[in-house]
């Protein structure tokens, strides 16, 4: 049979090493909220869209989809997806490159918060 390497009280020294290294988090983030932004359905082959968060509110994550006029998910490829310049939203591009469905939406889901400072 092994045994860790670490004992309980190494684990213990470790965790009290790590609390103390790493400041305690500030207020933190509350108010999460998802915020949906489609682009109209259309046969071009790139769209973008350009989701913004309610005010005083920070984007803190997103994601997207390529999908047709039911909402079911189509092979495409983001070609630009980043937070805005001060955070409070996110830019998004992407290209279908499904040949089954030629009408499509770019679709983003982008998550909210007030973030304390």
């Amino acid at each position: 049979m092994r045994t860790n390497p670490l004992s309980r009280a190494g684990v213990a020294v470790i965790a009290g090493f790590i609390a103390a290294a790493c400041p305690a988090p500030s207020a933190g983030v509350s108010g999460y909220q998802v915020v949906l932004t489609e682009s109209p359905l259309a046969t071009t082959t790139t769209k973008q869209v350009q989701s913004v968060c309610p005010t005083g509110k920070k984007a803190i994550g997103a994601g997207w989809g390529v999908v047709d006029s039911t909402n079911a998910i189509l092979d495409g490829t983001a070609t630009y997806f980043e937070p805005t310049f001060d955070g409070s939203g996110w830019l998004t591009n992407a290209r279908n490159n499904s040949t089954f469905a030629p009408l499509w939406k770019l679709q983003v889901r982008m998550i909210c918060a007030t973030v304390a400072p």
